[in-house]
């Protein structure tokens, strides 16, 4: 779902705006990227601390798949689901991944025009994931994850995941048009 998003946008659209506050498509795409990294070297138990880099260099669709792989490569390492990353097993840092892909997804698709309906049983599979994951997390106007909205009636499972303040880590959604 998230790399054939990633291939479908074109060099002449990273400029386009994203729907997140003071992004275009570029930095989306960069951050999507960098959580895939992030999410792989926290199972590999290498933390990654180079959020401010460039994570896509001149072919953003190669280093997507290539963060995607690598992620892959290590979710499927033998034990990992089971082994513990602090107070959380393996298989959470699984949701965490798929909930910031939909999630981010969802932002990408809104900004290139297309379908904002991602993987509708895996989005609405993973809306428990969401509410545990980040519901205790303080919501504040101009903060981490803005205060929760409710999506409007009929919206999609991957609108839900993706209403303002359900998820919006380090910035604010700027339109809600789900």
């Amino acid at each position: 779902m998230a790399g054939a998003l990633v291939r479908s946008v074109t060099p002449a659209r990273l400029d386009d705006p994203a729907p997140c506050a003071g992004w275009n498509v570029r930095a989306l795409l960069d951050h999507l990227t960098y959580e895939t990294l992030m999410w792989a070297g926290l199972a590999r138990g290498a933390p990654r601390t180079d959020h401010d880099a460039d994570h896509l260099g001149s072919d953003h669709v190669g280093a997507f798949q290539a963060a995607a792989a690598a992620t892959l490569a290590e979710f499927r390492r033998p034990g990992m689901l089971e082994e513990r990353y602090g107070p959380a097993p393996g298989w959470r840092l699984v949701e965490q991944v798929v909930v910031e892909t939909l999630v981010h997804g969802w932002d990408l698709a809104g900004a290139i025009g297309a379908s904002t309906d991602l993987a509708p049983q895996l989005a609405e599979a993973m809306e428990p994931a969401l509410r545990t994951l980040y519901d205790d997390l303080p919501r504040t106007p101009g903060g981490s994850f803005a205060p929760e909205q409710e999506p409007p009636p009929g919206a999609t499972h991957a609108d839900r995941l993706a209403a303002p303040g359900a998820f919006r880590l380090l910035r604010r959604r700027t339109r809600m048009n789900v």
